[in-house]
């Protein structure tokens, strides 16, 4: 009797427990539906990139694996195809007008997957996540953490085709990403007591400096005042923060407006041809890639345009141990504080644009197990442990409970590599999981180096790019596109706009080199307004577009940001 009732109570139990199969062939978990699999096993096919190390066989992404084969009570059999990030970004949209997808996929194309979901008979190329929307436990907090909640993912029929990339501030501070900064030789600078430029009059007024002391000879090997960071950038998204513009479409903070056509993008235009017309820039910086050995070799002095890392690189390629690179905020303006640009939000969020994140195929055979995947990956478990790696082993935890690498990541000769060899995410070189994977603010922090920089409140010192953007900048550094409104474009007004962010751009730098230059005068107003009316020649209706974006934007959701 206790025998029988002893098997009677654990048969309860197991059945409390664990899944259970209906006549259907489906099992139930967590109140969800899922199909039985063959040998319990999700086969897939994932198609993402290769960032600089090989993901795969690292100790980080064989930890994924277990968490997430647990977590779905499966196993998994995936079939990777994998290539370099370029190539990768090159073939996307080929592969999306193709049909070719695998089961999940990394993406990286903005609102152009919106243009293969569902058509008028409900047939679509990508999944729509809201088909599962019950299936998302974790996903939800980072969606919250968008404008307008889901009403800032969702497209005007409530449909959703990528899970956007996730993004964990968790020290809340908002630091830019790149053209946050300009790059100075502080060595020159030093030697003749100067200081990095907090307006632009003074900007102009040390050009004018270095460029006297080049033509004297007093600089060993430098040619010009200053140059572009690389050929495929234009010079002028260095400067357009200082004269409160943009290079493209993008919200100024009273309505969507096409940066290249605006009365402050004409100024900044002027004051730059006074700088080409001077002999302060190098006549190659429209069709030349040699910044980085230029400003190693000390061919130049500034570099406006430049990413972060790049002061860290031409550091340790300098020909001379005299040199030293270093960084200050962009100058201000008669029109304020410069703008920073990709000022970060706060806590859980998708960022400040949804450009990347992960698609899945409407094909997929078992889509109830891929979202609650992908889904999965959202979860403090899987991010964080992917962020930081293992207690104890790749991280320990302070007094404080703020959290470090351990030594031997932090003294190695390229931290970076070190985290990259383990698969952990902070090294950026590794993408593990299924990317995109959310990142954490700190980690970035933890194992960057620190680099030269200089303020009006500190003078000379060494920072980080990501705070010290952030605390040099101040609030009023964040720029109006950083903090957009919420609008809602239907699929003919995001090909439209796409097409604004390429080809009108495209034609826009054209004729701002030629202004820069003096090829054009950017002090005829003849020559601007056939300049204006060719950008907006590049696309129909140009001004019928900004009217109608400008009607769909809800003013209402900028509370979110206060």
């Amino acid at each position: 009797m206790k025998k029988t009732l002893a098997l009677v109570l654990a048969l309860a139990l197991l059945l409390g427990c664990m899944s259970f199969a209906s006549a259907e062939g489906t099992m139930n978990r967590d109140g969800l539906t899922f199909p039985e699999l063959p040998n319990n096993t999700l086969k897939l096919t994932v198609t993402t990139a290769n960032w600089g190390t090989d993901q795969l066989p690292t100790k980080m992404q064989k930890l994924w694996q277990e968490k997430v084969e647990e977590y779905l009570g499966c196993k998994l059999d995936i079939t990777w195809q994998i290539a370099p990030w370029n190539d990768f970004r090159n073939n996307e949209s080929v592969n999306l007008a193709a049909g070719d997808l695998s089961d999940i996929n990394t993406y990286s194309q903005g609102t152009l997957v919106n243009g293969y979901g569902k058509d008028e008979d409900g047939d679509s190329l990508v999944l729509d996540i809201m088909d599962y929307k019950d299936y998302l436990v974790y996903y939800p907090e980072f969606v919250e953490g968008k404008v307008g909640g889901w009403n800032g993912v969702l497209n005007d029929d409530g449909t959703s085709y990528v899970f956007w990339d996730g993004y964990d501030n968790d020290l809340n501070l908002a630091g830019g990403q790149s053209f946050s900064a300009y790059a100075y030789r502080f060595d020159v600078l030093k030697k003749y007591d100067l200081k990095p430029a907090t307006t632009w009059e003074e900007f102009k007024e040390l050009c004018a400096f270095l460029k006297e002391k080049i033509d004297a000879g007093e600089i060993e090997n430098a040619k010009y005042v200053m140059s572009n960071g690389a050929s495929w950038m234009a010079f002028f998204r260095g400067f357009v923060g200082t004269f409160h513009t943009w290079d493209t479409t993008y919200w100024n903070g009273t309505e969507w407006a096409f940066g290249p056509i605006e009365d402050n993008f004409r100024t900044m235009l002027k004051e730059m041809h006074e700088l080409y017309a001077a002999g302060y820039i190098d006549p190659e910086y429209a069709t030349d890639d040699s910044c980085d050995a230029k400003a190693a070799n000390g061919n130049i002095l500034i570099v406006p345009t430049n990413w972060a890392g790049s002061v860290q690189s031409w550091n340790q390629a300098k020909i001379s141990e005299d040199m030293e690179w270093g960084l200050a905020y962009l100058p201000s303006s008669q029109f304020g504080t410069g703008w920073k640009w990709g000022s970060k939000l706060n806590g859980k969020n998708l960022g400040t644009t949804l450009t990347m994140g992960i698609i899945i195929s409407a094909d997929t055979e078992y889509p109830e197990y891929v979202v609650r995947l992908i889904d999965y990956q959202y979860s403090e478990e899987i991010y964080k442990m992917l962020n930081w790696g293992i207690e104890g082993e790749d991280f320990i935890t302070l007094e404080d409970g703020t959290r470090t690498y351990v030594d031997e990541i932090l003294n190695a000769e390229n931290p970076g590599q070190a985290l990259a060899d383990r698969g952990i995410m902070a090294s950026a070189s590794a993408r593990t999981g299924i990317p995109f994977v959310p990142q954490i603010f700190s980690t970035i922090l933890q194992y960057s180096s620190t680099e030269p920089w200089w303020s009006p409140e500190k003078g000379y010192y060494d920072g980080k790019y990501w705070i010290d953007t952030a605390v040099n900048g101040g609030p009023d550094s964040i720029s109006p596109y950083d903090r957009a409104p919420l609008t809602h474009l239907n699929e003919e007004e995001s090909k439209m706009k796409s097409t604004l962010t390429s080809a009108c751009e495209k034609y826009s730098k054209v004729g701002a080199n030629q202004f820069i230059t003096g090829e054009l005068d950017i002090n005829d107003d003849a020559a601007w307004e056939a300049y204006v009316a060719g950008v907006k020649s590049q696309t129909e209706d140009f001004d019928g577009f900004f009217k109608t974006i400008n009607e769909k934007t809800d003013i209402e959701s900028l509370q979110y940001y206060k």
